[in-house]
């Protein structure tokens, strides 16, 4: 698939070249459940083929949000896309990737036990932090909409993480603190690093893409990784975790008989 993706973009050959990013990445993901199973003898597509369509579904959804965000702060803006509602389709698929993407590749980091004996010293955590932490967040996911500049991105990918990852903890679900607490940090590892290596092939096969999208980060935006300035490049690690975070606040939505059926856990 990501051979023929390749072929018809740089043929442009249509309707094919509007849907290349969604070609690419729906070859990338298979490749990774394989590369998953075969280290960890489970996967998501083999397995748990309901999650994976759940974390399709939702990905599309987190995505709308930060797509929201930058009606306002433009950070980005899309060239060669059709304007035709019906043929928009391979947008949703080509978004509806990036988190089954990500989680994935994190996926495969865990299953080569990279970070698996890295550990930290247990830390306590009080409910006054826990509580400004929410606060702080809800701070930097509001302030976007009053200040409508690039720079109000760097609230954004961090904003949802301070603002929902305590509200997990606090509910008894999986959560990037909890990992804190408890000193084991490798899955924080595995989705930070994940996060970069999506980020890198996002933006390379982006660079080729007859569909792309361009960057308007006005800091040191002539230093690039491809399309995207460097500084906008590093928010990736972060952008990871914040979808990690997302997706288990969503997980905290759903009734308890559909999680199980949806094999959510």
């Amino acid at each position: 698939m990501i051979i023929f993706a390749e072929m018809t973009n740089f043929l442009k050959i249509e309707p094919f070249i509007y849907w290349f990013i969604a070609l690419i990445w729906y070859g990338y993901i298979p490749v990774a459940d394989s590369i998953v199973y075969n280290l960890r003898n489970k996967s998501y597509i083999i397995n748990r083929p309901k999650k994976f369509i759940t974390l399709a579904l939702l990905s599309v959804i987190f995505w709308l949000i930060f797509e929201f965000y930058n009606r306002f702060l433009k950070g980005w803006y899309y060239v060669g896309t059709p304007t035709q509602p019906s043929r928009c389709i391979p947008c949703y698929f080509a978004i509806s990737t990036i988190l089954p993407a990500v989680f994935e590749t994190a996926e495969i980091i865990k299953g080569l036990k990279f970070f698996r004996k890295t550990k930290i010293k247990k830390i306590k955590i009080s409910n006054s932090l826990l509580y400004s932490l929410v606060l702080l967040g809800l701070m930097f996911i509001i302030l976007p909409f009053f200040y409508h500049s690039p720079y109000m991105w760097a609230l954004v990918w961090i904003g949802f993480i301070f603002l929902l990852d305590p509200i997990n903890y606090m509910l008894g679900e999986k959560s990037l603190i909890k990992q804190i607490k408890e000193g084991k940090i490798h899955i924080l590892f595995s989705l930070f690093i994940a996060g970069y290596i999506c980020g890198f092939f996002w933006e390379f096969w982006n660079y080729w893409a007859y569909t792309k999208w361009y960057y308007t980060v006005p800091i040191l935006d002539e230093l690039k990784v491809f399309e995207i300035p460097v500084l906008g490049f590093l928010a990736y690690g972060f952008f990871a975790w914040e979808l990690y975070v997302l997706y288990y606040f969503a997980k905290l939505l759903f009734p308890r008989n559909l999680e199980k059926k949806l094999e959510l856990r």
